[in-house]
């Protein structure tokens, strides 16, 4: 028991050496500026990849990322603006997708680099080099990697060395869904997970380092379970019982 406390500490310096201090059980992270629906559109890209287990690697940044990666292909749009929002180019995109390396999305939605091979890595248990290569430019401020796994489908987003949220691709979702979630990850404070850390260890996830955990139709947040039904509808990370707390 005293091991366990002892780590926990530990994994808690590691929040803060990383620039993400935890306030009154929120994670307050260093600004973002990426547009939102850029954001929604890149989940619903890689929940697509995840339903069909194939890994995807996006990343959204306002940062200029050359220093931190190296091109493994040569660069055929070089002198041709793409942009995701534009939908007749979603399908080039999710061809670059399937090339190894990431695809990297500026914060208005412009394609910047693909087949791009990250410098920056930090170990991810379980996973192998997408989610570490994710892990570790996720450090760098202002940007946001997610990624579809090809071994359980899932898609993880990460922010400032944190993974935020993952999330079931083969639940059947509201499509407010990947609206809301672009709305959190992008915002400068979130709530830690507290009363569903079990039900995050059940899914292989650290619950210090874990925002949200989408599983099934519910949302683990730091009071327990929630129906995702409620929370889509009210936008509110409360439970039922912490509501009746507050109106009395």
């Amino acid at each position: 028991m005293r091991m366990a406390k002892e780590e926990n500490i530990e994994k808690v310096e590691k929040i803060k050496k990383s620039g993400t201090e935890s306030k009154k059980g929120r994670l307050t992270f260093t600004e973002i500026d990426v547009e939102q629906d850029v954001v929604k559109i890149i989940i619903d890209l890689t929940l697509q990849f995840g339903q069909e287990k194939k890994g995807s690697f996006f990343i959204i940044t306002s940062r200029n990322l050359k220093p931190y990666y190296r091109w493994l292909y040569t660069n055929i749009l070089e002198e041709t603006k793409v942009n995701i929002k534009n939908k007749r180019t979603l399908p080039l995109i999710q061809k670059l997708a399937e090339l190894d390396g990431a695809v990297i999305i500026d914060d208005k939605g412009y394609l910047v680099a693909y087949g791009a091979e990250i410098k920056v890595t930090k170990p991810f248990r379980g996973h192998g080099t997408r989610h570490s290569a994710a892990l570790g430019i996720s450090t760098i401020p202002g940007t946001l990697a997610i990624v579809s796994s090809e071994e359980d489908g899932a898609v993880r987003i990460f922010r400032n060395g944190i993974l935020l949220v993952e999330i079931n691709p083969y639940t059947k979702t509201p499509p407010t869904l990947s609206e809301k979630i672009a709305k959190m990850v992008t915002s400068s404070s979130i709530p830690l997970i507290g009363g569903g850390s079990i039900a995050a260890l059940a899914l292989g996830v650290n619950p210090l380092l874990a925002a949200f955990i989408f599983t099934g139709s519910y949302i683990i947040t730091r009071s327990g379970t929630q129906s995702l039904a409620e929370f889509l509808k009210s936008g509110k990370l409360f439970s039922k019982a912490e509501e009746k707390g507050k109106k009395e």
